[in-house]
């Protein structure tokens, strides 16, 4: 087989992908970060206190990432789409476009199965828990994350299994799980693997740069089809892995790509610290939603466009950058990035079981509800979170089990639902090869009701 020397690259151009392990890992810790205050430190939803105006650190630009969550994702999205293409991308660059199918091929079925076990296992642990009263004292409790997605027991038995069945679909058909709230993204994942899979099954066969090309082409159209969430950070995702094969530490001027990288990322993560809401209260996020109005499309949800430029950003900035690669390769961030996905699922569960009886139960004892006028407790009376020093020193307790629990989760489950997942694909190849109603015949190919009719 010969290779269009156009399409060659030698192994100095070839960048290693630990980078985005490390800032998988990031990306995971600061998504608990932001359930975490969506539940204790609501008041930095907004950028400012409506009563006075003022901004407290927290609620500032960059400081404020620690509760856009949505930013986050993003990131995982955008990485989602680096890594996956990056394999198929290198055996088509070398000529070996067959292996890169059977690679894309394998990959996609396997990826898909590793997200769908483990979220499986994670929604009946939450659903027996649930169903055990687990989630009771969560739904009295003044927090706001923790009391919102904390589910009712279902009425009966029968109802129970009702309501499983409905939350494990429910996941991948409308992105929605009660008994783990997070879930939700795991379907944008699921299609942004889809969208890797389709898109290098077209291109897979063509040249670096008409690939590329239409890579941008797709993300114009996520773009200005309101595709913010998964296709354009998908598609971000693959042209970065496109371009990582590329020396573009040899751009000229030279000065400007050294400097360019940390703009980039500093510009990036200013972006995405855009407020959710009440954008209007601050100078900085009002000159943001002005903007908003002439770069993007027309009814665009404009938190989650800046939450994705801002993240494919800050991505593009680590990769032109040697040193932000070095530096998100350390061997604690490759950790946290090898344990990221455990931590998603398993996080919301244990703040909802765990940490709201570390934080609560003590407030329980002694607790008397406001009584309404009729004599009736109030529904809205909650448990009171206890102070400052205290929640403090159970949150760092609690953050120190969670990740035993992960590591535990990736030592001992994950390799479990390998398992299952090499089983699954071992059956999907074998299923059927012997039955009676396929064709015996060697070399034949067409359809056997077309051989039959050519033989008439």
């Amino acid at each position: 087989m010969t290779v269009d020397p156009a399409t060659k690259q030698s192994a100095v151009h070839l960048r290693p992908s630990s980078w985005a392990d490390g800032l998988r890992g990031i990306a995971a810790l600061f998504v608990v970060a932001s359930h975490t205050c969506l539940s204790f430190a609501t008041y930095l939803i907004p950028p400012s206190f409506a009563e006075t105006g003022k901004s407290i650190l927290f609620q500032r630009p960059f400081f404020r990432l620690v509760i856009q969550g949505q930013a986050w994702v993003a990131i995982f999205l955008v990485l989602l789409g680096f890594v996956n293409a990056l394999k198929p991308l290198q055996l088509a660059r070398r000529g070996a476009t067959t292996d890169a199918l059977v690679a894309l091929s394998t990959g996609a079925f396997r990826r898909k199965w590793r997200l769908v076990f483990p979220a499986a296992l994670m929604t009946i642990l939450a659903w027996l828990a649930c169903q055990f009263g687990v989630f009771q004292l969560g739904r009295r409790v003044d927090a706001y994350w923790l009391r919102a997605t904390s589910p009712q027991r279902s009425a009966s038995l029968s109802a129970a299994v009702v309501d499983l069945m409905k939350e494990l679909l429910g996941t991948w058909m409308y992105g929605e799980n009660a008994y783990d709230q997070p879930q939700w993204a795991l379907l944008p994942l699921f299609r942004g693997s889809l969208y890797v899979f389709m898109t290098l099954l077209a291109l897979v066969h063509t040249t670096p740069l008409f690939r590329l090309c239409a890579q941008m082409v797709l993300y114009a159209y996520s773009w200005a089809t309101l595709d913010g969430t998964v296709g354009t950070n998908i598609f971000a995702g693959m042209i970065l892995a496109e371009l990582s094969f590329y020396n573009l530490t040899a751009l000229q001027p030279r000065t400007i790509f050294r400097v360019l990288p940390y703009g980039l990322v500093t510009l990036g993560l200013y972006i995405c610290s855009y407020p959710d809401q009440y954008a209007d209260q601050t100078a900085w996020s009002s000159q943001l939603a002005s903007l908003a109005e002439n770069i993007f499309p027309k009814d665009a949800n404009v938190s989650r466009y800046y939450a994705s430029l801002g993240a494919q950003m800050v991505c593009l900035g680590v990769m032109l950058s040697p040193f932000m690669r070095r530096l998100l390769s350390h061997p604690m961030l490759l950790w946290l990035g090898s344990i990221s996905f455990p931590l998603y699922l398993v996080h919301g569960p244990l703040m909802r079981s765990v940490l709201v009886y570390l934080v609560y139960l003590p407030m329980t004892f002694g607790f008397e509800p406001t009584l309404k006028a009729d004599g009736t407790p109030d529904p809205e009376s909650y448990i009171p979170t206890p102070n400052i020093f205290r929640l403090g020193v159970v949150l760092v307790i609690f953050f120190v089990f969670l990740l035993y629990v992960v590591q535990q989760w990736t030592k001992h489950i994950e390799p479990k639902m390998g398992a299952l997942t090499a089983a699954l694909e071992k059956f999907s190849r074998s299923w059927g090869k012997n039955a009676a109603w396929t064709s015996k015949e060697k070399g034949e190919m067409l359809p056997i009701a077309s051989v039959r009719e050519l033989n008439m």
